[in-house]
């Protein structure tokens, strides 16, 4: 297993969600870019630069942004629409509702999620992200852990969007929920991404730990503290969050006779592990689970995201504890 340190200097996810965006402009799909005045923030300034003539700016306007990359759908454009991850789920959840209602779906780039935006407070800090949009229909939620994953992701959605409507179908709204700090670049050397599948990044039969986003590190350094205990963890990166792979999900909590941890930087209320622990169950996986995230309440302003996740037990030390209760 190649972790972090050793799999690539840590890059900003961000950069690489626009670089799969260029990339398939690049190759003929027709991505156009719909900004509200953060586009630097966000990372997509980066294809707005690079592919020209395909980029609007709409304003601190993110309903109209969302609302006008619907418009974008309904001529034939793939819209990546782009803001911060508090306003897109607050300002955006009607419009982004009817453009999958109407058939106009669009892709999303909502950065700064969570505690990601420590210095700017609560009033930014979204943590109810997943609950906003997960049940909007025809709406698919992915949150990368790591840089290709990122870019992959981001260039398989558009490639998908693009078929979908060339085929006459309805098309899918693709949400990318990302943070502001630097990422690794692979989780694994010469990774195999595939589209919709959650990813083994280890293997252990005692208990699994599923996680994603910039708190997946926190479940690696976990499994390799219990392993020194002598408790062996199956790690998995989790990036669809409302569309759950149960079969490779439960398959590895089988394996760990039903022991299940996740966790993620979100309300524990509606989020990603309420979403697997509900899939497991709605399949007759029989689990026990504990569940790590915001214990229902509004973050506060740091100068780093990590102490927010050490004040609300977001931490490799809280991931063991959650494993030996298990273990008992």
């Amino acid at each position: 297993m190649i972790l972090a340190s050793t799999a690539g200097s840590p890059t900003a996810i961000i950069a690489t969600l626009a670089a799969g965006a260029v990339r398939a402009a690049r190759d003929g799909y027709p991505v156009f870019s719909i900004s509200s005045d953060v586009q630097g923030s966000t990372g997509i300034a980066a294809f707005q630069k690079a592919i020209a003539g395909r980029h609007i700016e709409v304003g601190i306007a993110e309903a109209n942004m969302i609302s006008t990359g619907a418009g974008f759908s309904k001529v034939g454009f793939v819209p990546i629409v782009d803001t911060f991850g508090q306003f897109g789920v607050t300002k955006g959840n009607l419009p982004l509702t009817m453009a999958a209602l109407s058939q106009s779906p669009v892709i999303a780039m909502f950065s700064h999620v969570g505690f990601q935006d420590a210095a700017d407070g609560a009033s930014h800090q979204a943590t109810t992200y997943y609950a906003a949009v997960s049940a909007i229909p025809h709406t698919v939620v992915i949150t990368p852990s790591c840089a290709g994953e990122a870019e992959f992701l981001m260039y398989e959605a558009i490639k998908r969007f693009a078929e979908d409507r060339m085929a006459g179908g309805d098309g899918e709204s693709y949400i990318f929920f990302v943070g502001r700090e630097n990422y690794p670049i692979h989780w694994l050397e010469n990774p195999d991404y595939v589209w919709g599948k959650a990813q083994i990044i280890r293997e252990g039969s005692d208990v699994a730990i599923v996680a994603c986003g910039v708190l997946f590190s926190r479940a690696l350094e976990a499994a390799e503290q219990l392993a020194a205990k002598g408790v062996n963890a199956t790690v998995i990166n989790n990036p669809f969050t409302n569309r759950v792979d149960v079969e490779t999900i439960g398959d590895a909590v089988k394996k760990c006779n039903g022991r299940l941890i996740t966790i993620e930087d979100h309300q524990i209320i509606c989020g990603m592990g309420a979403q697997v622990s509900h899939a497991l169950s709605q399949a007759g996986i029989a689990h026990r689970a504990k569940s790590l995230g915001i214990g229902g309440e509004f973050g506060q302003s740091a100068y780093l995201a990590a102490e927010l996740y050490d004040r609300h037990g977001l931490s490799a030390g809280k991931l063991v504890e959650a494993a030996e209760s298990l273990m008992k």
